[in-house]
């Protein structure tokens, strides 16, 4: 995928999060909010929005798949929280850069 198609995609992705006024979001409300994108082209956006820009993070909860913004995220997505929401307590996965080779 090339780097103008994902940061399309990046951008659609923290547009809707804005539009739900919510940093956290169920991975398959994405996919069906989103089917202009094929699914694996989001997941490759959601890794560099996570690992790379770290605006993001991934992980599993009760058996259900989450997206959550950090607190950059919901800066870029341009967000108030509500008094009882948090952000995740869950950090994103370390850069590439910082992995042993």
């Amino acid at each position: 995928m090339n780097k103008v198609k994902r940061e399309a995609i990046e951008s659609s992705v923290i547009e809707f999060f804005s539009e739900r006024n919510s940093a956290k979001l169920l991975t398959k409300d994405l996919f069906h909010a989103l089917p202009q994108y094929a699914n694996s082209d989001l997941v490759r956006a959601f890794e560099d929005l996570e690992k790379t820009k770290r605006l993001l993070v991934r992980y599993t909860q009760d058996g259900d798949d989450w997206i959550s913004l950090t607190n950059t995220g919901v800066e870029r997505a341009g967000m108030q929280l509500g008094r009882n929401e948090l952000v995740t307590a869950v950090h994103p996965h370390p850069p590439r850069s910082s992995m042993p080779s």
